[in-house]
């Protein structure tokens, strides 16, 4: 083989929109996959056991087994029995002392006059 050959054999193996020294970041692992409709079947469920619905018409409903439904039972019964702590999002954050943050500027403190002036009303 010449080297003709051979420079035409790498540049087959090389993409050409490569750059010498990049590399492609692959996942650790790849990604889940979920199945759509058994997330929504156990959804429904959730709200049917909710609503009060027994658990032969959750499965005949949802056509998830009893084993299932049995486990979505448990666990709504025991965020029933310990629920999460509500929480503000949209409330600013409280900071060590109890005072809610207040955004401090010198220079408006600093343009800002002692006293408000008093506008006068002039008679028309």
């Amino acid at each position: 083989m010449s080297t003709e050959e051979t420079e035409e054999f790498n540049d087959v193996d090389e993409p050409e929109s490569a750059e010498p020294g990049t590399a492609t970041i692959q996942p650790a692992r790849t990604w889940p996959q979920y199945n759509v409709d058994r997330a929504r079947a156990e959804l429904i469920a959730m709200e049917m056991l909710l609503r009060g619905a027994s658990h032969f018409r959750v499965r005949q409903t949802t056509k998830l087994s009893s084993r299932n439904v049995r486990r979505l039972a448990q666990l709504l019964a025991e965020e029933a029995m310990d629920p999460p702590a509500p929480r503000n999002v949209c409330r600013r954050p409280v900071h060590s002392g109890g005072q809610p943050y207040q955004r401090k500027t010198g220079e408006a403190d600093a343009e800002s006059p002692a006293e408000p002036e008093q506008l006068a009303l002039l008679p028309e």
